[in-house]
């Protein structure tokens, strides 16, 4: 820490986007304790980021919001850039034609990560799986912390005690891992869950999608590991891969999972596994843990049940591959959907030719809904109700079709991103979480 405190103290530090999941808020208490001049620039408003802005107060830090202005960039000594603001922003490219150095919480972390670093990405089951490998570690008396994308959470903080004997997991999403690309370094362990479609209202193409969730793997050097899932093959060997690859399939993993559902959970079983043979922790042991383990808020968790009808909330379910496969994961009952959202441009055909499956589909608004409405009513006009731009309408209308049938289950599984109505998909959940509990039962 006092090396980057003589580098930092003094210095002008820009942080742009402060969010509203706690990455900017982390970066600006970071550098404003090293003795930096903290500027945050974001164009959303008092308002809209009031709870981040509570988490900064009484520190010395210059707020810019509604806007973006270019001489705050050109006057930086370094740039620190959020998640979802683009590269190509035109202040970000003025700033580096200038010489300023512009670099991401995550990749500016493991850069100056003295710990060995396990980094988890893939479109979906990241956050699984990193949870997964750290427990196993966790339980086997490992020196272990965990970070990256996940939300509330401050990684650059970590710094300030981590050491070399320590090990770090990193849940790493494709716009974290561009700035592992910028600066040529991926982590010691890569693990790389799947691929699917998502994006695409970021990205121009999937071909870009993959090009920045490849960070994880091709700086490896020959010491180091990458494990990934079998489908996974025809995409990395077009690459020239300097690590030792491992694949996994859901067969691997033989145990019966406890708390998590579907074929994917055992995709990302295996692939903690695998984890845990590289380490060479005991094998039994890591499959009890595995098995063992409750899972996540928001990833099919089944949150409540009322005359029968089981309410499962899987809101971080914002890609249409996502909800086919919550959709598989209950063909064993009467599905009652909870649809919709604002749209990534994604393909939906087979979400569409799935929803046969299901028995009705409460939509909930946004671009997303629109786009395939037209289509939803030619198909499956019997079937559906709304679309509704109020949640608790959507979960009342869901639960009063649910009762109509046996072995029932509402699947709040949305296939779309949430930022029409909510802040985010866990702003999402939570009120879905409330809008269940304060279910009246007739």
């Amino acid at each position: 820490m006092e090396r980057l405190k003589n580098k930092f103290c003094g210095k002008r530090i820009l942080v742009v986007g402060l969010g509203l999941q706690g990455g900017g808020v982390g970066l600006a208490k970071f550098f404003a304790h090293l003795g930096a001049i903290v500027t945050v620039s974001d164009k959303k408003n008092e308002k809209q980021l009031e709870e981040s802005l509570k988490k900064l107060s009484g520190l010395a830090i210059n707020f810019r919001l509604n806007q973006h202005s270019l001489c705050d960039f050109l006057q930086a000594d370094f740039i620190f850039k959020g998640p979802s603001v683009p590269w190509d922003l035109p202040e970000i490219i003025a700033a580096q034609k200038k010489g300023i150095p512009v670099e991401m919480e995550l990749s500016f972390f493991a850069k100056n990560c003295p710990a060995k670093i396990i980094g988890v990405t893939g479109t979906r089951g990241k956050s699984t799986t990193a949870n997964l490998i750290y427990l196993l570690l966790k339980k086997n008396r490992y020196s272990v912390y965990l970070g990256g994308n996940l939300p509330g959470l401050s990684t650059i903080d970590l710094l300030k005690n981590l050491k070399e004997s320590d090990w770090m997991v990193l849940e790493l999403s494709s716009w974290a891992l561009s700035g592992f690309h910028r600066e040529k370094i991926s982590p010691h362990v890569a693990v790389f869950t799947n691929f699917y479609p998502d994006h695409l209202n970021y990205y121009k193409n999937l071909n870009d999608y993959f090009y920045d969730k490849a960070a994880i793997f091709l700086y490896q050097k020959k010491d180091d590991y990458l494990i990934a899932n079998q489908s996974l093959k025809p995409l990395i060997e077009k690459n020239k891969v300097s690590s030792k690859i491992s694949y996994f399939t859901k067969e691997e993993f033989s145990g019966e999972l406890k708390y998590l559902f579907g074929d994917h959970n055992l995709e990302n079983a295996s692939a903690a596994l695998k984890v845990a043979k590289i380490l060479n922790l005991d094998e039994k042991k890591a499959v009890e843990i595995i098995k063992n383990f409750s899972g996540l808020p928001f990833r099919l968790q089944k949150i409540g049940e009322k005359k029968g009808i089981i309410f499962i909330n899987d809101t971080t379910s914002t890609t249409p591959i996502a909800t086919i496969k919550a959709i598989d994961t209950f063909l064993n009952k009467k599905i009652i959907l909870i649809l919709g959202g604002n749209s990534k441009n994604l393909p939906s055909d087979e979400l569409i030719k799935k929803l046969d499956k299901v028995e009705k589909i409460v939509l909930l608004d946004g671009s997303f809904t629109r786009e395939i409405l037209p289509i939803l009513k030619e198909k499956y006009k019997e079937k559906l109700i709304g679309p509704f731009n109020d949640l608790k309408v959507v979960v009342k209308k869901a639960y009063q079709a649910a009762l109509n049938f046996r072995k029932a289950v509402v699947l709040f599984s949305p296939a779309a991103t949430s930022f029409f109505m909510f802040n985010n998909e866990f702003d999402r959940g939570e009120q879905f979480n409330q809008e269940v509990r304060q279910l009246k039962i007739n």
